[in-house]
């Protein structure tokens, strides 16, 4: 019984250490970073402040009217502050953006996000990757 009990309790430390390290990845082995950027417009539906990477949800439509809600990788909340954005009174729910990033490898619709737009036409630059690939 204790034997049983000890064997589980290293294969549950076993799984609880094993999300940590998939939850982290490399930016190039999930979007398509060598490929050109592109480009979506879209109303803001909302910004995660989260760790490790902020996201930004837009609802883009296309040509045929039909809808896609796509999710947007970016820096972490201290990673956006250093740029001089503020989780409030920046962006706003519901207003035309238009992102510029790279979309995931898997056809998802998901994104890094390089650069975006807003309604008053100002482009915001987040990109703290290599200056000289650009």
């Amino acid at each position: 019984m204790v034997r049983r009990f000890f064997t589980g309790l290293a294969v549950a430390a076993v799984i609880a250490t094993a999300g940590p390290v998939l939850a982290h990845h490399a930016v190039q082995s999930e979007f398509d970073m060598n490929g050109k950027a592109q480009q979506w417009t879209g109303t803001l539906k909302q910004v995660r402040w989260v760790n490790p990477h902020s996201h930004f949800i837009l609802d883009v439509t296309d040509e045929g009217g039909r809808t896609t809600t796509w999710t947007f990788e970016t820096a972490g909340p201290n990673g956006l502050r250093r740029a001089g954005f503020s989780q409030k009174g920046v962006f706003k729910s519901g207003e035309k953006y238009t992102f510029v990033g790279y979309p995931a490898r898997d056809g998802s619709a998901f994104a890094f996000l390089e650069s975006l737009t807003g309604p008053d036409g100002k482009t915001y630059k987040i990109w703290f990757g290599d200056p000289n690939s650009q």
